[in-house]
Formats: C-alpha cells, structure tokens, sequence
C-alpha cells in the first residue's frame, strides 16, 4: 500500500543523520530514502561537522548524547558559521526533559523529536521544515533583490535629482533693477516643480513656474521637455518670422496656447499649471498669464496685495481649444511678486489644515520690511512651523522678484 503521507521530492534535496546508534542511523536513513531524499550519515558531532562543511545539507537530524561532540556542541558551532547557521537542525533524544529541550531551542534547533518516533512523525517534520526553509530562503533572496533594486532607484533619483537642479537658472540675468531669491524642494528628490528666469533681448526679462502633475520620474521628465520648450532655443518663447526672419517676442498667453498643445493630456497623461510672465526693464511694466496654477501675489512697497490671477487652464487639458487671457501691472521701486507652487498652500498640518493663501499672505506680510533671502527663510520656516516640521507629500517652491532701483 503507498504512504500516503510521502511528498514528491528531487534527489538533490538532502539530510544529514548524525547519531551514534547505528540501528538509528540505519532507520530513519530507510525512511528518508523512500521518501526521495538524499542522505548522509555520520556518528558523532565531530564527523558530522566536517560533513556539514563539505556537503551543506539542507537539513540535519542530530542526536544530542553522542561522544566526543555532543549535539549541543555541535549546534553551538552551527550557529557560529555563516555558511551553516541557516541549516534547520531536528534534535533528537531518548530524553522527553523541558530543560534539554530549552537548551536547544536557544542553540538555534527549529525542533526537537523523542525516541522512539514514527516514520509518519520523522517525515512529517523533515518535510515542514525543509518547506520553511525554503520560503525562509526565498524570501530573503526577494529581500534582497528588493534592496539592490531600491539602491539602484536611489542612485537613479539622485542622478535625476542632480540633473533637475541643472534646469534651474545657474545665475540671474544681468538685471541690476530686479533682485531674486529662491526655495526649491521636491518632495521625492525629484518632482514635477521647476521656475526659470531668462533674459529674452535687451528689454524682456522672462520668468516662469510650473507644476506638473504626479511626482517621481514621469513628473520630473515632463517638466525637463517643459522647461527645454521654454527655453530660447524651444520655439515658444520667442518666434521667428517666415519671411522677415525678424525674432519676436511670444506674449504670455500665447505661451500658454503653445504649452498646451505642445504638452497634450492624452499623449503625455500629465498635465501642468504654469505661470509666464514678462519683465519689460525698461519700462518697468509686466504682462502675465496664470495657467490653472496659484496665482501669483503682487506686494506692493506700501503694503497692498494683488493676486495676479488672469489666464486660464492648465496646459495640456484645454484638448487644443483653449484660451488664455493676459494680465498686466507694474513695479515699482521695493514692489515685490511671490510665485509658488501648491505644495505650500496645501501643505497640512496633522489636524488635516491647509496651510492656505490667507497664511501665506501674513507671513509674507509680515516679512516685508526683511532682506529678499530672509523673507524667503521665514515663509518656509512659517510654513514647517505649521506643521510642525511634517515633511510635505507635494513638492515646494517658491520664487520671489523685487525691484530694488
């Protein structure tokens, strides 16, 4: 009649008997044998750690009363080599005491069989913990390919991370009327915020924000091909006439338009809030567009708050029909335009509150009369106080432009 209780095994999974009954050794090796193991033998602790070294079972069954080394020495060992400490090891003894049995649960044994036992009993063991230690196996080989791809990942974001804080303007425009100061932070070392400021000809001073949506990788990559497009040489921001050659200037609106159908929704799946805005130096005036994004604040030397909310939608979900309006205004001597990114005025608290633009106006009320960098330490310092240093799930920025003359 078959064993119903015998499991299929491969002829490579094998057991170590150490025992120095040899009625013992030759039993259990019959019984492990049939169930399709391969087995080793050995007498005592002393040859059965040599064999453990040579041959590396998959698991051990060990008598504890042998001479020369008995199985308490021997697991004593086990433990001590890196090679063998992971071998499950069933003791085995004619001896049913709660103190020996302690002892080798603290020597590391993962179980422990009296004499005289069944073959249903033997293998049933053998096999449970052949099958944990295998998962056991398993999941640390997972574990550790799950660290060497998160070290991978880290190397690649910080790479990304270092290739982002290239996009950002390595040093202002010769400009001697404006001043500028800056905090950029994304919450996953690289994120979909970035700002620019680039001079466009000898009367235009551009400067922009966008968010894109999501963060990570794909917001990062968009907000590369975004900020490439802005740029003087991406056919945005200044055009060239067909016939004349003559390069003009793009107005903010039409900015905006050529975003979103350069950056469409249903090929890109993101989308962006952006905000463009040209500087005339010699004038001292500006035209705008705010595209879905949180509208710039406008402080006035004398205290006054404008929000500088005309545009339209986002860029990329207009489906090619959109319109954005324009905005104007002028500064003045000590006139100063915050523009920021939602990740401060949404940012909350652990009671669930939005930081909000009401707070974002106190502080920046509150810190007209600092230096430019100053003001811009105490929004963020405000900001963290709020929510009692949380680090934010959303990336940060915030750009801030002063006419100093």
């Amino acid at each position: 009649m078959p064993d119903n209780n015998m499991v299929q095994t491969d002829n490579h999974t094998t057991v170590l008997v150490i025992d120095d009954s040899e009625a013992i050794r030759i039993l259990v090796r019959a019984y492990l044998q049939e169930a399709g193991y391969q087995v080793f033998d050995a007498v005592n602790g002393r040859s059965g750690l040599d064999i453990c070294r040579s041959q590396l079972p998959d698991l051990i069954l060990l008598d504890i009363s042998m001479p020369e080394m008995d199985g308490f020495e021997l697991c004593a060992i086990l433990q001590e080599e890196e090679q063998l400490r992971s071998i499950p090891v069933i003791m085995l003894t004619g001896q049913d005491k709660t103190e020996a049995k302690a002892k080798a649960f603290d020597l590391g044994a993962v179980d422990y069989l009296t004499k005289p036992f069944s073959k249903r009993e033997i293998l049933a063991r053998v096999r449970i913990h052949l099958k944990i230690s295998s998962l056991t196996r398993s999941l640390q080989q997972t574990n550790s390919e799950l660290l060497a791809n998160q070290e991978q990942l880290m190397q690649g974001i910080q790479a990304a991370a270092e290739l982002q804080k290239n996009l950002l303007p390595k040093r202002v425009p010769d400009c001697r009327k404006l001043r500028f100061a800056s905090y950029f932070k994304p919450c996953q070392g690289v994120g979909g915020d970035i700002y620019n400021i680039q001079r466009l000809d000898d009367e235009h001073l551009a400067l922009s924000i966008l968010d894109v949506s999501g963060h990570g990788f794909p917001a990062a990559m968009m907000t590369a091909l975004a900020t490439q497009a802005l740029s003087q040489s991406g056919g945005i921001v200044t055009k060239t006439g067909l016939r004349d050659k003559r390069e003009t200037i793009t107005s903010p609106g039409e900015v905006l338009q050529d975003l979103d159908r350069e950056f469409p929704i249903e090929r890109f799946n993101l989308y962006m809030t952006v905000v463009y805005l040209l500087f005339n130096t010699s004038r001292n005036t500006f035209r705008y567009s705010c595209g879905g994004h949180p509208p710039p604040i406008h402080l006035s030397n004398g205290g006054a708050i404008t929000l500088l909310d005309a545009g339209g939608p986002p860029a990329g979900l207009s489906g090619l029909g959109g319109a954005w309006l324009e905005g104007e205004g002028k500064l003045s001597c000590g006139d100063r335009i915050f523009f920021y990114t939602d990740g401060i005025t949404h940012y909350a608290n652990e009671k669930g509150e939005l930081y909000s633009q009401d707070r974002l106006i106190d502080s920046i009320q509150k810190s007209r009369d600092i230096s430019l960098q100053a003001t811009v330490q105490n929004i963020i310092g405000a900001l963290k106080q709020f929510g009692n240093q949380t680090a934010p799930d959303d990336d940060v920025t915030l750009l801030v432009v002063e006419r100093v003359e």
